[in-house]
């Protein structure tokens, strides 16, 4: 008797999701090349039609399956567009930003607590009204609020109802070379405009009622000031109130980035392993559950508390990605159902973009979803490789497991983001990850307790001690990563490239493909020569560039993979350094200072000849340039005349370190004067190369 022939079954028939979440990506993406209502809702309005007619037909085929495949393709690129358009606030009637020439004063609320700034308050707020002349009118969208400090506290919460004046100005990008796009991002957040204004321009119209703040948020803010009370050294309660509440307001910047280079900065953000730790929390208080058959129980009781915890702590992408999962998983326990953890990775994608989906463009979002699915692929294979002897070196190898399966596509996207490689990745994993269990549990634990103030107290001291011993471990290991892992650059060809090889390589040593061997190589031969295309390009370079660092004028000369400052009135810190210098280093491939170099206030980027002023010129003969930059703060409008007539430059720029109402003064008087200006405060960062 003949056997019964099978069809290979290919991985996205056991998670159909997948088919439905990459049209929906395409669409999300494509909102931001096509506008046009018209064109996608003509696409969307052939295709439907052309699918059911496919689907209902009897007599079936392979062109007409193919017809009817590409037509449900088409209806969920448009479904992803019509969702991302209707999530754009700038499609909304009442937006704001249609009132601002007809509005004096703006009613806003605040969304969170006021976040202390160097020199300013920096308030989130929803605009609720315009007001032009005592004449209200409804008003949305988000925007942020920045008031200047003036020795006292701000006279507002979180929840407060404010007046403050139409002074609105769009987010602007610093155009610093390789710099995060900040603009872009708040962009993607429906956040188009900020102020600065003083604390006398702001007035408290309406103060929130205790019962008018939602309550997820005032159990935050309650277990907020619990941590506060009970942990008083500042940088641990900053690390524990940002790893068990989502609250980075008080982190320590130096501590992130030491966190980031050793590879464990996930640890901070609140995902999927917070949630594990989390329900292993409520398990513990259900421990008096024993029976197997009743386990669902445990399950249905956590869901809820896990989506409390997730929206208390602020409801970020990759919080929300991990409770959704868990609740598919619960679900999936509850009703006896064996998970199928690859579909339902993908299905709660799918979700999440469907209600978020600028959350596509989130790194967070990004990171967690691609951590999970290298977890999924990688863990088992790379698992069953070694079967220690006993006990403890099991557990351990399980933790090196799963860092190393992890990373296996997680570092692509570290590399390409945030410019670096943490080669100690697994020990310091480990360690974290017993860190992180340790802390979080005391964390939970000093706030069960803190109506007991002696355990609260003892617990906080503990939390402290190993808070103090790890970060001990983890400066250690962060002296141990290579200057080199700290500077790398990916393109965007080439980070597809590397993806392109991980795959290849993994079909060829989990499914056995051979084919995949000269894809694979393929793939590795072009990267390899986008590299060395970048080195000769790197070593014949010549870059002038005008940083736009707040309050800080930074000129840089880089010549081949070597920079020099070629200013230094001022000082820029660790923070700066680390957001806009270190990005520009590496994506120039320049992360060596030239101490040799002793550079003039005048010379050559091509054919072009600059000028570096420092201070008022004396009258001398004429000195003809191309670009006049004006480093000293303190220089007058006044000298425009002067500096024309000497130097005749084609543009002069004057740096972020003059102050905005200086910036404005000198804009003007150049126009006046007909002198093409460039103010890096909000013209951006300017480059010269040398083409």
């Amino acid at each position: 008797m003949s056997k019964w022939p099978l069809n290979k079954v290919y991985f996205w028939e056991h998670a159909p999701f997948f088919r439905l979440l990459l049209p929906l990506m395409a669409g999300i993406l494509l909102y931001e090349i096509v506008s046009s209502e018209l064109i996608t809702g003509l696409l969307a309005a052939i295709a439907v039609p052309i699918y059911i007619l496919t689907t209902f037909y009897r007599k079936r085929h392979t062109y007409l399956d193919l017809t009817n495949n590409i037509a449900l393709q088409i209806i969920l690129i448009s479904a992803g567009w019509a969702i991302t358009y209707t999530n754009d606030i700038r499609q909304d009637k009442n937006w704001f930003g249609y009132n601002l020439e007809q509005a004096d004063v703006f009613a806003v609320k605040l969304t969170a607590a006021p976040a202390e700034k160097e020199k300013t308050w920096k308030l989130s707020v929803d605009v609720l009204a315009a007001n032009k002349k005592g004449v209200s009118k409804a008003a949305t969208g988000k925007a942020f609020v920045y008031v200047y400090k003036n020795g006292d506290s701000l006279p507002c919460k979180e929840g407060d109802v404010i007046l403050i004046p139409n002074k609105w100005q769009t987010i602007h990008s610093a155009g610093n070379p390789f710099e995060f796009d900040y603009a872009q991002y708040c962009a993607w957040n429906n956040i188009y405009y900020q102020q600065f204004i003083g604390s006398n321009e702001l007035i408290l119209y309406q103060k929130a009622a205790a019962r008018s703040i939602p309550w997820v948020r005032r159990l935050h803010n309650w277990c907020l000031h619990q941590l506060d009370i009970y942990i008083p050294d500042r940088s641990t309660a900053g690390l524990i109130e940002a790893m068990l509440i989502g609250e980075e307001a008080n982190l320590d910047q130096e501590l992130r980035q030491a966190y980031s280079e050793t590879g464990i900065i996930h640890i901070i953000a609140i995902s999927g392993s917070h949630i594990t730790m989390f329900f292993i929390f409520i398990s513990f208080l259900l421990s008096w559950i024993r029976h197997k058959k009743y386990n669902w129980i445990r399950f249905l009781l956590a869901l809820p508390l896990v989506w409390i915890y997730v929206l208390m702590a602020g409801a970020s992408p990759s919080a929300v990605r991990a409770a959704l999962m868990f609740s598919i998983l619960s679900v999936g326990f509850a009703l006896q159902k064996t998970p199928n953890t690859l579909n339902q990775l993908f299905a709660t994608a799918f979700v999440l973009l469907c209600v978020q989906p600028m959350w596509l463009h989130a790194v967070g979002f990004q990171l967690s979803f691609v951590a999970v699915l290298s977890l999924i692929l990688f863990y088992k294979p790379l698992h069953k490789l070694i079967t220690p002897p006993n006990a403890i070196l099991r557990t351990l190898w399980q933790a090196a497991a799963v860092s190393v399966a992890a990373e296996v596509l997680v570092a692509p996207l570290v590399i390409y983001y945030f410019h670096i490689f943490p080669p100690l990745f697994v020990i310091a994993n480990i360690a974290a990850y017993v860190f992180m269990g340790a802390v979080l549990l005391s964390g939970m634990a000093i706030i069960l307790f803190c109506w007991l103030s002696p355990l609260a107290s003892a617990l906080s001291a503990f939390t402290i001690f190993i808070v103090t011993v790890f970060h001990k471990l983890v400066y250690i290991m962060q002296e141990m990563t290579p200057q080199a892992f700290r500077f790398l650059q990916l393109k965007h060809f080439e980070l597809l490239l590397l993806y392109v090889a991980i795959t290849a390589l993994a079909l060829l040593l989990l499914k056995q493909w051979k084919r995949a061997i000269y894809i694979g190589l393929a793939a590795l031969c072009l990267l390899f020569a986008s590299f060395c295309i970048n080195e000769w390009q790197a070593l014949h370079q010549q870059i002038l560039v005008v940083y736009n660092i707040g309050k800080t004028n930074q000129v840089e000369l880089i010549n081949g993979k070597r920079y020099t400052v070629i200013n230094s009135d001022t000082v820029v810190n660790l923070e700066k350094k680390n957001y806009t210098l270190k990005p520009a280093h590496s994506g120039f491939h320049a992360r060596k200072r030239d101490e040799h170099y002793l550079p003039h206030n005048a010379f050559m980027i091509g054919r072009k000849r600059v000028l570096l002023l420092h201070g008022i010129p004396a009258n001398s003969r004429p000195f003809p340039v191309d670009y006049l930059i004006i480093n000293d703060a303190k220089a007058s409008p006044a000298i425009a005349t002067r500096l024309q007539q000497q130097f005749r430059p084609t543009k002069i720029i004057i740096g972020s370190n003059f102050s905005r109402k200086q910036a404005a003064d000198w804009v003007n008087t150049c126009k006046t004067l007909h002198i093409p200006i460039h103010a890096t405060g909000s013209d951006g960062a300017l480059i010269l190369k040398n083409i």
